[in-house]
Parts: structure tokens; sequence; C-alpha cells
């Protein structure tokens, strides 16, 4: 088991800081939430620890990364130290990024199935069973096991991808001829995840009609999601389990989309909107707040 110095995280501590103790004390093993932390832990503490200030009295965590705000509340006892600042769930995050979470080796398994058309970008993993069509994959991206991307996809840089995703598959497009019968309409586009994009598990993202399907840089996600045809979703995004985006909506940035939401095709809607849980959308949203309800209303 590893023992982490000052030294093994002194580059996480990237925002405004202020260390009460001695940084020569730090030596932690594991990392651990408030409630199982021991002297070989690390924890953290954000500010709405102040409402219950007994608990952090008697914390024996080696090392606490706090909240600015709670200094008045904590003191470090022999051999703990205790790092302030107001980003300290940031900084937990990124100590757990760089000394716990493992790091995932580049490589193609070998059932997966590769177009050998496809081009694919340096530290890629892909996992067992994927199949990768005539597309593009940009460097440092994790494909997880059983996962279609179809032809025309263009997944940016360190686009994580998890299991039994689809990208890139025809829309549920038709038209209905004179004769009352449906017909397809073809779906010449395709799909481009920007670079840092995370989609989850069971999720569908179809290929466009005659343009593209668009995922904006750093927007998340989540599991069983449906997104639908030549929709454009904007920058630093969340959309959350069980959310339908229809057909050809298009969303700003910084959006927020809450579990279960469903939103008809069509809509424009502006930067800086949260949509709650089970809200239907129908109507464009173009004032930014936070809309709920069936239909969905701005929240005064």
């Amino acid at each position: 088991m590893n023992t982490f110095k000052y030294p093994d995280i002194e580059d996480c501590l990237i925002y405004d800081h202020h260390i009460l103790g001695n940084p020569a004390n730090i030596a932690f093993t594991n990392v651990k939430n408030i409630d199982s932390g021991d002297c070989d832990s690390l924890i953290w503490l954000g500010a709405a620890k102040a409402k219950d200030p007994e608990s952090i009295k008697t914390l024996t965590s080696n090392l606490i990364i706090a909240h600015t705000s709670l200094e008045a509340l904590l003191q470090p006892r022999s051999q703990q130290t205790i790092i302030l600042t107001d980003a300290p769930k940031e900084t937990f995050i990124c100590i757990l990024n760089k000394l716990f979470v493992p790091k995932v080796l580049a490589g193609v398994h070998p059932t997966a199935i590769i177009n050998e058309e496809a081009q694919i970008g340096s530290d890629v993993s892909i996992g067992a069973y994927c199949v990768i069509g005539k597309c593009t994959i940009g460097d440092g991206c994790m494909i997880h096991s059983h996962c279609v991307i179809h032809d025309q996809s263009i997944i940016g840089k360190r686009v994580l991808i998890k299991s039994h995703t689809t990208i890139g598959s025809d829309g549920f497009g038709y038209s209905k001829a004179l004769d009352g019968n449906y017909i397809k309409f073809p779906h010449l586009g395709g799909v481009i995840l920007e670079d840092d994009v995370e989609i989850g598990s069971n999720t569908c993202i179809d290929r466009g009609t005659l343009g593209n399907t668009i995922i904006g840089a750093n927007s998340k996600i989540d599991n069983l999601v449906h997104v639908a045809h030549n929709v454009k979703l904007g920058k630093n995004c969340l959309v959350i389990a069980n959310v339908l985006i229809g057909g050809s909506t298009e969303l700003g940035d910084h959006c927020w989309i809450a579990p279960s939401a469903t939103l008809r095709d069509g809509l424009k809607i502006v930067s800086g909107v949260t949509i709650g849980m089970g809200a239907l959308v129908t109507k464009d949203l173009d004032v930014p707040g936070i809309y709920m309800g069936s239909p969905a209303k701005i929240k005064t």
C-alpha cells in the first residue's frame, strides 16, 4: 500500500489555499468520506459542514481538504494537516484522479471489430466486442465494451463512451406518402462528439439526416438517454438519466436537464437553462432559468 506525501499532491493545489499544520506530516494511504476517515485517510469538507460543526471537531484523518469558511471550526491535531481552499471538492477530485483512479492501458481488445478505414488516434482504449465503423476517434478516448460507433461519426479527444452505447445509428425519420404508407427518410449525416464529452451506458445518439448531430465540448450525458437526429447540444451541458431529446432540438451552453425530462422535436433552448425532473418541454425556451412541470414553465 502506497503512502502519499505532500509532494504527491502539490500539483493539485492550483487554487488559492492556506495550510494549517505542517505539510511534512502528510502521510495518507486511502481516501474516505467524513464518517469513515481514519488516521491514514484523506477527506474533504464542503462549506455546508458549517451547519454541523460537531461532526468535524473530532476528525482524525491525516489530511483534510476543507472550504475556507470552515477555518474557525478546524484546528489541526497532532500530525494532522488541513488545507483550506475555496475549491475543496475540485482539489479532492484532482488528487483522486492522480493517485487513486486506475490508469487504463491503451489498446484494442481482440474481439473488437474495427473498419479498416477508421482513423484511430493515439492512446485510445477500445473494449471487448465493440464495433467501430468508418469514423474518426481522437487521442486519449476510452470506449468501453459492446459499444457501436457507426460510419461518419467524429469523436473528439479524451471522450469516454460507456458500455452498450450506440453512436450514429439512423434516427426515427419517416414521411407519410400519398398512399398512406410511411417511407424512411435517409440519414446521410453523422454524429460529432467534441473534446472531453462523456456518454453513459445504454445511451443512443442518432446520426443527422442531412447535417450532423453535435454534442458540445465537455458535455456529459448519463445512462439510458436518447438523443435524436440533428440535435445540437452546447458546451458544458449535463443530461441525466432517461432524458429524451427530440430531433433537431438545439440547446445552448451550460444547460442542465434533470432525469426523465422530455424535450419535443424542433425546439430552441438558450444557454443557462435548467429543466427539472420529469418536465415536458413543448415550446422554445428563450430566457435562462429553471423550468418545471408539464408543460414546462419557468420557476418564479
